[in-house]
C-alpha cells in the first residue's frame, strides 16, 4: 500500500512539473492514438533488430513514424494536434519524425550497433517531450 501511495505522489509531482497543453478532445484523441501507434511500432522495431531484420525495421520506422508518415491521419480529421501545440512541442514532434527517418537510413546500411544508437535518438525525443508536456 505504501509503495502505491509513493508511486501516486511521484506521478502527481511529475504532472505538476509538466506543461499542460490544452487542445480539443478530438485532437487529444488523435494525438493519443498516434503515440500509442508509435509505441507499438517502436516495440516491433526492437524485435526486428533483435532478429537482425534491419531492412524491415527501417521500412517500418519510415512508414509509421518517419517524415513520410507526417500528417496522414490528421488530414482525415482536420484536428491535427500540431495546430494546438506550443512551438517547442511541435519542434519535438518534428524531431521525432526526422530521427525516425534517420534511423531508417542507418538501419538500411546493416550495422546493428549504429542502428541501435540511431533508435535511441528516437526514444530520447519521446522521453524529452513526455517529461515536458502533458495533455490532461
Amino acid at each position: 500500500m505504501a509503495e502505491t501511495e509513493n508511486q501516486n505522489k511521484a506521478e502527481l509531482q511529475l504532472n505538476e512539473q509538466r506543461q499542460l497543453v490544452e487542445m480539443p478532445s478530438k485532437a487529444q484523441q488523435v494525438m493519443r492514438q498516434h503515440m500509442l501507434e508509435h509505441l507499438a511500432t517502436l516495440n516491433q522495431i526492437i524485435g526486428l533488430i533483435a532478429e537482425d531484420k534491419l531492412e524491415k525495421a527501417a521500412s517500418l520506422a519510415e512508414t509509421k513514424i518517419g517524415i513520410s508518415s507526417m500528417g496522414k491521419q490528421c488530414a482525415k480529421t482536420g484536428m491535427g494536434p500540431g495546430l494546438f501545440m506550443p512551438p517547442d512541442m511541435r519542434q519535438m514532434g518534428r524531431r521525432l519524425h526526422e530521427a525516425s527517418s534517420e534511423f531508417a537510413r542507418i538501419a538500411k546500411e546493416g550495422d546493428t550497433k549504429q542502428a541501435v544508437a540511431a533508435l535511441q535518438k528516437v526514444t530520447t525525443t519521446c522521453v524529452a517531450c513526455h517529461y515536458k508536456y502533458r495533455i490532461q
